[in-house]
Formats: structure tokens, sequence, C-alpha cells
């Protein structure tokens, strides 16, 4: 009886391994920006998976930042967290003559269920009913 026992405990650490981690869903949230970093009042606005547009408050008033920091410190507030950030650059021109803007971004993301995350994916997708060619 005792080495069954002994068996027994010695085996429940590897049931413990045996679970599978849950997989982990998110939504997802492309913000960028018109206006330069360094100057005041640049223009905010986000990509939510139906559409791009300008960030607005609960009073549908457009929303501007004095400084980037504020702009992400206002999404942290709403649930976001930082996934990603970068920039594009467009109109170059060969030998480095002409002009060009840099326009930044930020992926952010939010924990959602498979449900949020699955109904997310559906709004994003258009309808083959309402697409035009």
């Amino acid at each position: 009886m005792k080495r069954f026992i002994v068996a027994l405990l010695m085996m429940v650490p590897l049931l413990g391994y045996c679970q599978t981690e849950e997989e982990k869903y998110y939504i997802y949230n492309i913000v960028s920006f018109e206006g330069e970093f360094t100057k005041e009042n640049f223009k905010v606005y986000y990509d939510d998976g139906k559409e791009v547009k300008r960030l607005r408050n609960d009073k549908d008033n457009k929303v501007r930042f004095t400084t980037p920091a504020g702009a992400l410190m206002y999404f942290i507030s709403q649930g976001w967290e930082m996934y990603l950030n970068g920039a594009t650059t467009h109109g170059a021109t060969a030998g480095g003559y002409g002009s060009s803007s840099t326009s930044s971004y930020w992926i952010l993301r939010k924990p959602c269920t498979k449900e949020e995350f699955d109904k997310a994916v559906k709004e994003a997708v258009k309808n083959k009913d309402t697409q035009t060619n």
C-alpha cells in the first residue's frame, strides 16, 4: 500500500504538466497620426477593424492630444496595451531629392473572449453582397 501511495504522489506533478494552456484572444487597433510628434495638437486616426476614422470622445468631438505620450496614456487608460509600433515613409524620390512624409503608427491590443474575437473578425470581413467590383 505504501508503494502505491508513493507512486501516486510521484505522478501528481506529471498530471500538472499535462494541462494545456488556454488560447488567448486579442482585439487589435491600429492608431496613426497626422502632424508632427514634436508639435502640439496632432490628429489621431484609428482603425478598429471596421473603418479608419478620427478619434472622437463620448460627446462626439474630435480628440487632439498635446503629446504622443498623452495619446498613448489615453489608449492605455481604455484597456489597450502596446503590441507594436513603427513608421512608413511616402513620396521619397531617387537620389534623395523631392519631398517625403513619414507616418507613425501603433498597433494596440486588448484581451477579449473567443466570442468577442469571432464577432470582430466577422465585422472586419466584407460581405460579398456589399462589395462592388
